[in-house]
């Protein structure tokens, strides 16, 4: 947390000259709704969707490895 407050406080000071830019996906359904603002939003979503991809993926395998089939024994 005091990483974070430092480098916010550094950022906000008048010399420097850093430029801001975020981007956030939202998934509803299977569909992903992905939106940017700043110089590299293009380069930003497209990382936030192979992130959100990845997850699903670690999710789904996660939740089919616990997930056992009944004995018919």
């Amino acid at each position: 947390m005091m990483i974070g407050f430092a480098t916010l406080f550094l950022a906000s000071l008048p010399w420097a000259e850093a430029e801001g830019g975020g981007a956030f996906v939202i998934f509803i359904g299977p569909f992903p709704l992905a939106f940017g603002f700043g110089e590299y939003s293009p380069v930003l979503i497209l990382v936030s969707v192979i992130i959100a991809a990845v997850m699903i993926v670690i999710t789904l395998i996660i939740f089919k490895s616990s997930w056992k089939q009944p004995d018919n024994t």
